[in-house]
């Protein structure tokens, strides 16, 4: 990947409001909406979504969203219309919704989705999936997990070059999803 898109990638994230700040290891709120520990310092980069990450945002992204409601959008894109989540959705349509973000922020990404299945978000029924897409050439593989609840989203998602970065980081997303606490 080439340095002016890591270049870029990172002053896209600063622009969205976030100053980069590191964060020890620990608990991380997401608002009221949930919580997780994690075993690695990350940084902290933008604000809307909450974005951390280790080894830079072009490297490994984790992206953070807590209490969507009926209409959210998981990013802004100005001039486009972006796929908003519904208060009726069930985990396949908030799949299909992150896909179709993916692929209108990133043409041509094609995302794939798999090992869909059922998991513990804190103490609510969640959902796990895992993503595939090219951008620029660059194969990338993710992890979503979420919950909803009373009508509202709380996701996250991590995505990472499938080339080294996303096995190096995969053990603590794992850790970081088994480790959600949301209130009840």
């Amino acid at each position: 990947m080439s340095r002016a898109l890591a270049f870029l990638i990172l002053l896209l994230a600063a622009a969205c409001g976030g100053d980069i700040s590191k964060m020890p290891p620990g608990e991380q709120r997401i608002g009221s909406a949930y919580s997780f520990t994690t075993s690695l310092e990350w940084s902290h980069v933008g604000s809307s979504p909450q974005n951390r990450t280790i080894d830079g945002p072009a490297l490994g992204l984790l992206q953070t969203w807590g209490g969507l409601k009926s209409g959210d959008v998981l990013i802004e894109k100005q001039g486009r219309r972006m796929p908003a989540f519904r208060s009726g959705f069930g985990a396949l349509e908030v799949a299909e919704m992150v896909t179709d973000t993916i692929e209108a922020i990133i043409p041509g990404a094609d995302v794939e989705t798999t090992d869909f299945r059922p998991v513990a978000f804190g103490s609510r029924d969640g959902f796990r999936f895992q993503i595939r897409f090219v951008r620029k050439g660059l194969p990338i593989r993710g992890i979503v997990a979420g919950a909803i609840h009373d009508g509202r989203l709380d996701l996250l998602l991590f995505s990472a070059p499938a080339e080294h970065y996303f096995d190096l980081r995969a053990a603590e997303i794992d850790r970081i999803i088994a480790s959600v606490k949301a209130p009840a």
